[in-house]
């Protein structure tokens, strides 16, 4: 049996399930974090907080924050960022390549909601920040 590593699949490519959300779309600097939160506006949801910049002509980049006080231990933190990672992922096709750098903020409701609820809640934040195309109508 064939065990891949966690950042095999986090740096796989596009697929039938989802696009690619490769380290090169990350934000990791704590100067990127600093400007998106100095520069960036904000859109509450009921599981997490996005905080979008507006970078034309750069490629769109996430960031995550999943702090101590906000979601708990590491066992809960590691968590939230992978049910949050994921979701972004199967969604990654329908951001736009440049024009973003986003943060996602995780409040400790990402570890009790339902994997839809807390999916529609991160479609809703990205939606309102323009950052997420709508689905497209499938060809009858």
């Amino acid at each position: 049996m064939l065990l891949a590593h966690h950042h095999d699949l986090f740096d796989r490519g596009a697929d039938a399930t989802g696009g690619c959300l490769d380290r090169s779309r990350m934000l990791r600097s704590s100067r990127e974090f600093a400007e998106v939160k100095a520069q960036g506006t904000g859109f509450r949801g009921r599981h997490c907080l996005l905080v979008a910049l507006a970078k034309p002509s750069e490629p769109t980049r996430l960031g995550f924050v999943i702090s101590k006080k906000g979601v708990g231990n590491a066992v809960q933190r590691n968590r939230a960022r992978r049910r949050l990672r994921e979701i972004l992922r199967l969604r990654w096709p329908r951001i736009p390549e440049t024009g973003y750098w986003l943060v996602m903020i995780a409040f400790r409701t990402v570890l009790e909601a339902s994997h839809q609820d807390l999916a529609n809640d991160v479609e809703r934040v990205l939606a309102a920040a323009g950052a997420l195309a709508p689905i497209p109508a499938a060809r009858a």
